[in-house]
């Protein structure tokens, strides 16, 4: 991924776009006008039903509003309807989302912070009156029609489906449970916790697979002759659909099981009952087997997630401190003799576990800190941010040092590397000493049993050049004669050339299979929820004083795109921008505008480009004092 920062710096000023309404009428009463977010009318004499909302040019008095899930890149387009005074129907599930928006953004301005649950931030704004709760098995009747509430858990925990008779057909409106013919909006929603395994949110790969499955053959069981999504086509063999998906999401979960380094920290036991969940209860989950390993060399330290070398003189080299015994434990050393001074500190990537204490053991041992360029800027300003176990405490002067750029230190060469495995903000550092094997120092990007790619709003990209490709790559490129250590693992390790052949055939397979499950030109886009993001994510400022936001947009693509960017939710007015992006390049454009009134603020976006329709799409924080 080539990142090209192309500034665009613009003072907003409101726009008014034209988007043309177009209408495909499903059946006599039914209608479904396709965009962002598919608009769906049902009439019938003196009653009109609108499922999802309906686009803002269509002018018709709604009787009842039928909402699936909470998601606002969903609900945006229904609350011209609401406002109108439709009543509306919502799970009882996701009732807090609904009512309580505010409270969430207010919240999350601390839980971004240490943030292991890794949920979709795609909250409304706003609250948003519902006037019936709805759960499973509820009955609607609405003039001539009946819908059977379905619950139907997957992209969102909470969401529900509405079957109904409709011109003689079983219609199922499904939110974003199924897209198209057997594929999925995106896969990093349904990360979550996976509780009978005693796996928490952040190593919850796509969790909710689990339940996306059963809640399919809900809808299945109704046998609908027409699934209408709440994004994608009219689904017109919805039983295939359904069967294509069931077998796609296995097959990926199996791959993804199959090389996945958490068969070493959980064990083969919790990685079954992980995998049944997915794939059934008597399938066999194939785990790859563990590979070479030893103990870890007398001149490496080890403490928590934190390594140490140890020069012949008594000088040492820390790599990452997220604890304050790790700090101890060199202080320890000290008052031992057995080390004199520390030179400076390695961070291999911005997890708490690796980062917490890093300023502080700067401070403490009067030592630089180091990382590739890449990542310097979360661990400089990582509130600018929400990724998963994101510090909250921010490094100063960290120096940046290039790929392959090395530094001659004591009796050692260190030789730095950009190293996106377990995460995209991920380094490396290769340790080279005479007369020993050289050691790689590679985060947590992998463990003897695979990859560390266990949470998909890490930003694991795929593709050649690209995340674990690249990391393999790397790996290859040190020969026969290595070893590997990740912090978390007091051993050092090493794959074989048939091992690592094997995990590159499989991620191979696996991008295959997301090619398959996705619906975009590029698998990237449904697994890397921040191609684009708004940066900072969240920022103070005085009434009155001007507020800069970037928005990033990496294009994933093969080719070149333009990208028309409108603002809204808190934003007062809305403004376009049409960023060009090349294939595989990130551009940033800036943003100032005068700061809203005293209060927190919710800035959105929603971005469109051939094809490609994103509403209240990226979020960032304002908060006015």
């Amino acid at each position: 991924m080539r990142h090209s920062l192309a500034g665009i710096l613009l003072i907003l000023t409101a726009v008014v776009t034209s988007v043309p309404v177009s209408a495909e009428e499903v059946s006599p009463h039914l209608t479904v006008y396709p965009g962002a977010v598919n608009g769906v009318m049902i009439e019938d004499g003196d009653t009109t039903v609108a499922v999802y909302g309906l686009p803002d040019k269509v002018e018709v008095e709604v009787d009842h509003l039928l909402l699936t899930h909470h998601r606002r890149d969903v609900v945006t387009s229904a609350l011209k309807v609401i406002k109108a005074g439709a009543h509306v129907h919502a799970p009882e599930a996701e009732r807090d989302l609904f009512e309580k928006p505010e409270a969430w953004w207010e919240a999350f301005l601390e839980k971004r912070f240490h943030d292991y649950s890794q949920q979709s931030t795609k909250v409304l704004v706003k609250p948003v009156r519902v006037d019936s709760w709805v759960k499973a098995d509820d009955e609607i009747k609405a003039g001539n029609y009946m819908f059977r509430v379905l619950e139907t858990p997957g992209f969102t925990r909470g969401a529900v489906s509405y079957v109904a008779k409709i011109d003689g057909k079983t219609v199922a409106f499904t939110g974003d449970l199924i897209y198209g013919d057997g594929q999925l909006f995106d896969l990093y929603s349904f990360q979550d916790a996976i509780p009978e395994a005693k796996i928490g949110g952040y190593h919850g790969h796509a969790g909710r697979l689990a339940v996306l499955i059963p809640s399919l053959r809900r809808v299945a069981a109704t046998n609908p002759d027409l699934i209408v999504p709440a994004r994608g086509p009219v689904i017109r063999n919805p039983q295939a659909a359904i069967e294509k998906l069931i077998a796609r999401v296995q097959a990926y979960y199996a791959n993804y099981l199959s090389t996945n380094a958490l068969n070493w920290y959980f064990k083969e036991e919790r990685m079954t009952i992980k995998g049944r969940r997915v794939l059934g209860e008597d399938a066999d989950v194939k785990l790859m087997p563990y590979s070479l390993y030893q103990d870890t060399p007398d001149w490496i330290w080890e403490n928590s997630t934190s390594r140490m070398l140890i020069s012949d003189d008594g000088h040492g080299f820390l790599l990452d401190c997220g604890y304050q015994r790790v700090i101890d434990g060199v202080k320890k050393l000290m008052a031992d003799g057995l080390v004199t001074k520390v030179d400076g500190i390695f961070v291999t990537h911005y997890h708490d576990d690796h980062t917490n204490m890093v300023q502080a053991a700067s401070e403490e041992f009067d030592c630089p800190i180091y990382a590739t360029t890449e990542y310097v800027e979360i661990l400089e300003n990582p509130s600018g941010y929400h990724m998963p176990a994101t510090t909250h405490n921010p490094m100063k002067n960290v120096k940046g040092m290039k790929t392959g750029e090395k530094l001659k230190w004591k009796e050692y060469e260190l030789e730095f590397h950009f190293y996106p495995g377990q995460a995209i903000h991920h380094g490396a550092m290769l340790v080279r000493r005479e007369k020993e094997t050289p050691v790689f120092f590679i985060g947590d990007a992998f463990s003897p049993s695979g990859m560390d790619d266990y949470c998909l709003l890490n930003r694991n990209l795929v593709g050649d050049g690209l995340g674990y490709l690249h990391c393999l790559d790397k790996v290859r490129a040190l020969g026969p004669n290595y070893w590997l250590i990740n912090e978390h693992i007091p051993h050092v390790f090493r794959f074989s050339p048939k091992e690592l052949d094997y995990l590159e055939s499989s991620y191979r397979k696996r991008i295959d299979i997301l090619d398959e499950l996705l619906p975009w030109d590029n698998a990237n886009y449904g697994i890397d929820e921040q191609w684009a993001v708004l940066y900072p994510r969240a920022v103070t400022v005085k009434a009155g004083e001007t507020v800069e936001l970037q928005l990033r947009l990496t294009n994933h693509s093969p080719e070149t795109r333009t990208f028309s960017v409108t603002f809204g939710g808190d934003f007062p007015g809305s403004a376009m921008i049409e960023p060009r992006v090349a294939s595989g390049t990130t551009v940033v454009s800036k943003i100032r505008f005068k700061a809203p009134g005293k209060g927190l603020h919710v800035i959105t976006t929603d971005i469109d480009s051939n094809g490609m329709q994103f509403r209240d799409w990226c979020d960032a924080l304002i908060r006015v004092e």
